[in-house]
């Protein structure tokens, strides 16, 4: 099974791709979809919000390890405008604590019309959001922007202790074992096995 449906890889093998980033948030109350365009989108059966640009995805990124990452997703705006559907979460923190974020892509032909699903390219547990707020001055009005950080899978993991092949782990599964003291010094060391 292929990541791609044939019609998608036909579209991402053009010169021009065309494409935009979904996101979906599961708070605890509702399940809300939003996306940067300038009107609503029905995608398999979804109907994603407009935020109308004031939207932003940042620390999006291709990784190949384990390790814990973690995107920001903000809201440019004045309070109460539609739509402002961060505010229920700001009222009320365990609405978006730890709730999933998933962020997709979705590709559109010349005529902007989709293609396929979405994509899914990233998935997390948002965090407490928070507001900032800048005053107006002499040259520009105020502004607000409510921002929402989310961790991947690997945010805050528990692992079985002493489970890591490193020498205070060790000398806690075996106090005065040795095995793993050289550990960290053997990276980029080649070792020739069997040596005659």
């Amino acid at each position: 099974m292929s990541f791609f449906d044939p019609t998608q890889i036909e579209k991402l093998s053009e010169k021009t791709v065309r494409v935009e980033f979904l996101v979906k948030f599961e708070f605890l109350s509702e399940t809300v979809y939003a996306w940067n365009g300038e009107y609503p989108l029905t995608v398999a059966g979804n109907t994603y919000k407009p935020l109308h640009g004031i939207g932003r995805i940042e620390g999006l990124s291709s990784s190949t390890t384990a390790a814990s990452e973690s995107i920001t997703l903000s809201l440019n705006g004045l309070p109460n405008q539609d739509p402002d559907f961060f505010a229920l979460a700001l009222e009320e923190t365990p609405e978006a604590n730890q709730q999933l974020v998933t962020v997709s892509m979705i590709l559109f032909d010349e005529h902007w019309q989709t293609v396929g699903s979405p994509i899914t390219i990233w998935w997390g547990f948002m965090q407490p959001p928070r507001v900032n707020t800048t005053p107006a001055n002499e040259l520009e009005g105020g502004g607000q922007t409510v921002t929402v950080t989310a961790e991947n899978a690997f945010f805050n993991r528990s692992r079985p202790p002493y489970g890591r092949y490193t020498d205070r782990d060790q000398q806690g599964r075996s106090p005065g074992d040795s095995f793993f003291q050289y550990t960290g010094s053997l990276n980029f060391k080649t070792f020739t096995y069997p040596d005659y």
